[in-house]
């Protein structure tokens, strides 16, 4: 069980980071979060997503969405052969905790971002760490 948990959340996180960081490179920030918030507006009601679409916040967001593809790259590697790269498996873990962190630092020093955001925030603090037990309860180290 905990394996088949482990696998899962690789998959999800990898295949999440491809698909978010391809859909920033190609069509940007704004319509990205757009449409993300368009969903969560459909499980919760959120206000609108609003200061995306500046053009210096869409040029650094569209660079690093290249790291974040090639992140959930390697995350989906690592779903598919987890005793292979078990090694990896703690930094990968700990780089996407550590995500959340770096929200928890902005939302305590700038303020509250969108419920999207906080969402994304308590996914990223929670999810690796859910992971990291499943992945040690499986024994593929």
């Amino acid at each position: 069980m905990a394996l088949r948990f482990f696998t899962f959340g690789f998959y999800f996180i990898g295949l999440a980071a491809i698909a978010i960081g391809s859909s920033i490179a190609l069509i940007g920030i704004d319509r990205t979060g757009q449409f993300f918030v368009w969903i969560l507006s459909h499980i919760y009601q959120s206000g609108s997503l609003t200061d995306l679409g500046h053009p210096n916040d869409d040029s650094e967001l569209r660079f690093y969405s290249i790291f974040f593809i090639a992140y959930g790259a390697l995350m989906v590697q690592a779903a598919r052969k987890p005793v292979k790269y078990a090694r990896h498996i703690p930094i990968l873990l700990a780089l996407f905790f550590a995500g959340g962190v770096v929200r928890v630092i902005s939302y305590v020093q700038i303020g509250a971002p969108h419920d999207l955001f906080i969402l994304l925030m308590a996914i990223e603090l929670t999810l690796p760490i859910m992971l990291y037990i499943c992945w040690r309860a499986a024994k593929l180290t």
